[in-house]
């Protein structure tokens, strides 16, 4: 992204979102030289996210280099097997001297005969002894804002730690798997995992630290010595390449993100970077050898705009920064040690670019005071998600100094926090056994008459919450009704957290949700006239104002650029979308004076 587009929002003083229309993300018409974020170098744009859009929409559906084309493993009857883009079609691999065609190819996995649950609710009940904390990350209506989808089950504070429990689901968007030209296998079979594979027949559940002391370094060495096994490969031990160690669980995750997918290193369990097994998603999804849901591996970014015609989008993108393109990036996850993580840098004015770069680990402290959109203290150390310049080495499913942009989400070679100055954590969980830390059980306990809080509809949490913290669910809108029976139904109780949307009568559309935090009917749906153009203009984000946008404003001609693949993601945004703007004089006298 160029200087003068950032000049462009802080000084027309956007506080819209910054959206982009899919086919922006497909066409990827320009290139922008930026900044490096990190630790490690960066040619190109920060928009840029070295993933390409679906087969559905006309790309090859992964995310990696381009020679991952020719690493087809699955079978064109199920779904799989090589895309064609722009005349273009991709091949099977050859791998370990065994030739694969559509004759020999991977099926994908079905799912286990287990049956998905169904019963969410928490086990025992609440302690009488406990004060819950309900500042910062506690806070319900932090937990409200930032907690997205159908996949985080309940979420809350006891004095120690913030439990998530969540499916595992992505919810929020698609994930596009039988893409995937070489995805994991199932161990000592010939099966591949698909969209077939997935299955919730299980609970991820978050454990995340309230109180954190950092190490001084930020090194791969970090907490080396917490994992029980040294070996480098297997559960609790930590990646191995050779002379290179990280201080990363070879064989688990390392975050969850505000949607309840579990979020694992760049790394894959031989400590190589994942996309060069050109085994994951659009979205850095894949799902691993033992089935469940999808986790990430990169940085899950692009467009968020479900009233496209074929939305391309992740867990988040520019739509999500509030104070646009120049602001602090928003929090997109939690990382395992008791960390934030904050989604990737779009502008090099943004508060905190650079100063300092981010570490080893993939995080920093401003050396500027300053806080993000909920007020937390960012001179305190937090994560990044990244992207960088990156080469195929020799041995790697892609074809060996083929170049592409890589991409974390959170910790990056190690964490951050010293891990043995913990009670226990979910890092701790997967680096050791010992009983010198807290279990599971003994992490996960509620305090009773909780006010802060987050649950989703259908989980039971009524016998530790404060009435305090409840609604009364209103009247139906004029013009719809909620479902019989349902949460939302009149003088029915919600929780924090709850929202619904009600179903409208023919000729109506739903517009916003009815939603209560910690007590209060922040949001109440109503239904409205449908609108009849064949192009209805987007619901603005809560930053946004309420006034019907303008035209949009020509963009300026693309910078010089290399050329893009067919059917690559990119969303970097020209100035035609960078908001709702007041179109006046003096705006276009200084879009003029910018683009010279």
């Amino acid at each position: 992204m160029s200087k003068s587009t950032c000049k462009l929002v802080l000084l027309l003083g956007l506080g819209g979102a910054v959206s982009t229309a899919p086919s922006q993300l497909r066409t990827n018409q320009s290139r922008r030289l930026a900044l490096t974020a990190g630790t490690q170098t960066l040619t190109g744009s920060l928009y840029d996210t070295g993933c390409y859009a679906p087969r559905s929409d006309g790309g090859w559906g992964y995310c990696g280099p381009l020679s991952c084309k020719d690493s087809y493993i699955t079978c064109p009857s199920e779904g799989g097997g090589p895309a064609t883009v722009g005349g273009v079609t991709g091949t099977y691999t050859n791998d370990k001297g065994t030739q694969y065609s559509a004759s020999n190819c991977g099926s994908f996995l079905t799912r286990t005969s287990t049956s998905d649950k169904t019963n969410w609710n928490p086990s025992g009940s609440c302690d009488s002894t406990c004060t819950q904390q309900t500042t910062g990350v506690c806070s319900g209506t932090f937990l409200a804002k930032v907690l997205v989808g159908t996949g985080v089950k309940y979420a809350f504070c006891n004095d120690k730690w913030l439990v998530v429990s969540s499916s595992g689901e992505p919810s929020v968007f698609t994930p596009n798997l039988n893409d995937v030209p070489f995805p994991p296998g199932k161990a000592d079979t010939s099966y591949r995992t698909g969209m077939a594979t997935l299955d919730t027949t299980r609970t991820d559940v978050l454990y995340f630290p309230l109180s954190v002391t950092d190490l001084s370094t930020s090194s791969g060495t970090n907490n080396q010595n917490v994992f029980a096994v040294q070996s480098g490969s297997g559960k609790y031990s930590y990646l191995i390449d050779g002379s290179n160690v990280f201080g990363l669980p070879s064989d688990g995750g390392i975050a969850m993100a505000v949607n309840g997918q579990s979020i694992f290193p760049i790394y894959n369990n031989n400590a190589k970077y994942t996309p060069e097994k050109c085994e994951v998603d659009s979205c850095s999804n894949h799902v691993g050898q033992g089935g469940g849901q999808p986790h990430f591996h990169g940085d899950p970014f692009g467009d968020q705009d479900p009233n496209s015609a074929s939305p391309d989008y992740c867990l988040y993108g520019p739509s999500n920064y509030s104070s646009g393109a120049s602001g602090h990036p928003p929090v997109i996850g939690f990382a395992f040690d008791g960390h934030l993580i904050y989604g990737r840098y779009l502008c090099e004015s943004a508060p905190g670019f650079a100063t300092p770069l981010l570490d080893a680990c993939g995080g920093h402290a401003h050396t500027t005071a300053g806080t993000d959109e909920h007020g937390f203290d960012l001179t305190k150390y937090h994560y990044h998600t990244q992207v960088f310049d990156a080469t195929c080495p020799s041995g790697a499913m892609c074809t060996a100094g083929d170049t592409y942009k890589a991409s974390t989400i959170g910790p990056f070679q190690c964490f951050k926090a010293d891990l043995t100055q913990s009670e226990g954590s979910s890092a701790l969980l997967t680096a050791t056994q010992s009983t010198s830390y807290k279990s599971k059980n003994e992490m996960g306990y509620r305090c009773c008459g909780m006010t802060d809080y987050y649950v989703l509809h259908g989980v039971d949490l009524s016998a530790d919450v404060a009435s305090s913290s409840t609604c009364s669910a209103p009247a139906a809108p004029q013009n719809g009704a909620y479902a019989a029976g349902s949460a939302c139904a009149a003088g029915a109780t919600l929780y924090s957290g709850n929202k619904c949307t009600p179903t409208c009568n023919s000729g109506y559309e739903v517009s916003g949700t009815t939603r209560c935090v910690k007590g209060v009917l922040t949001e109440t749906a109503s239904c409205v006239l449908s609108n009849s153009s064949p192009n209805p203009s987007p619901i603005p984000s809560p930053s946004s104002s309420s006034s019907p946008s303008p035209s949009p404003i020509p963009a300026p001609s693309p910078s010089p650029a290399g050329s893009t693949p067919a059917g690559f993601v990119d969303s970097a945004p020209t100035e035609g979308n960078l908001g709702q703007l007041t179109f006046c004089c003096i705006c276009l006298a200084l879009m003029l004076s910018i683009r010279k």
